[in-house]
């Protein structure tokens, strides 16, 4: 007998699902626009050149002799002939130049414009099956509290007194 009562217990669950509410949509535009920005500016900066090492050597028959640059060491003698020696070395360094840089920024903004024209709600009213459904809910409802209208009263009385 219990088979027999689950069956239609089953099949009116099957049977219970709603469906959901249905839109109706007219038209949907999406546009997507890209800017980019380039700006070149020139900044001040400092480049290290190496200066290679120069050795200069020259003998003359003279008094004086001059041998210059801008990062030398010089060494002047006169040798027992009478002639006079004299070395320039330049030390090995680095030095710092001052130069203009070009920068370049690039810079894209993505505009996304999306329109939408209509949206249209469509309501509908609940089906047949629905209102068996919400009145069902409430016959039920006052079939249980029937059937169990003693254990009710019991409970109250226990409760006030």
């Amino acid at each position: 007998m219990k088979r027999v009562a689950s069956i239609p217990t089953v099949a009116a669950a099957m049977f219970a699902g709603c469906c959901p509410c249905r839109h109706l949509t007219i038209g949907v535009h999406d546009s997507v626009r890209i800017e980019t920005v380039v700006q070149t500016e020139l900044m001040p900066d400092t480049v290290l050149v190496e200066v290679p090492v120069e050795v200069v050597r020259q003998t003359v028959r003279d008094t004086t002799s001059h041998l210059e640059t801008s990062f030398a060491l010089s060494e002047a003698r006169i040798n027992p002939d009478g002639s006079l020696y004299h070395s320039l070395e330049n030390k090995a360094q680095e030095r710092p130049v001052a130069i203009e840089k070009e920068v370049v920024c690039r810079d894209s903004i993505v505009y996304r414009d999306r329109e939408t024209e209509n949206i249209i709600e469509v309501p509908r009213p609940p089906t047949w099956w629905q209102q068996m459904q919400i009145r069902g809910f409430w016959v039920l409802l006052a079939l249980l509290l029937i059937a169990c209208r003693k254990q009710i009263a019991a409970l109250g009385k226990q409760i006030i007194g």
